[in-house]
């Protein structure tokens, strides 16, 4: 079990995201202050592998340039994994280390050349 609340900061600023809703696969946790969600997946699919996906989402107010109309727009980041039937969590987190490890090289190049649509 997760703790309660989660930490998880942005640009420097600390956010508190305390759990709000609890769903058959999926714990909420939720900064009403921020417009920042965290949702923290955990499933298994038909052969048996084991899946976990945590998204971060963080809405923002934008205004429509044309009509003017203001409404709340979202940005996520996505994590997920796999692990088969007897595969080893020591195997994705290796794997999760190398990719974050990459995009992160060098100021974040390779994440903004891809962010940018970059493939």
């Amino acid at each position: 079990m997760l703790a309660d609340p989660q930490s998880v900061t942005i640009s420097g600023t600390a956010n508190s995201l305390p759990k709000t809703d609890v769903r058959a696969r999926t714990n909420v946790y939720f900064n009403r202050d921020t417009n920042t969600t965290l949702y923290v997946t955990q499933d298994v699919n038909k052969k048996g592998d084991a899946r976990a996906s945590v998204s971060l989402v963080r809405s923002e107010l934008f205004t429509d340039p044309v009509s003017g109309v203001k409404s709340m727009v979202p940005t996520s980041i996505n994590v997920s994994a796999t692990i088969p039937v007897g595969g080893s969590v020591a195997t994705a987190e290796a794997l999760y280390n190398g990719l974050t490890t990459a995009l992160e090289a060098t100021s974040n190049a390779l994440l903004k050349r891809v962010l940018a649509g970059e493939r």
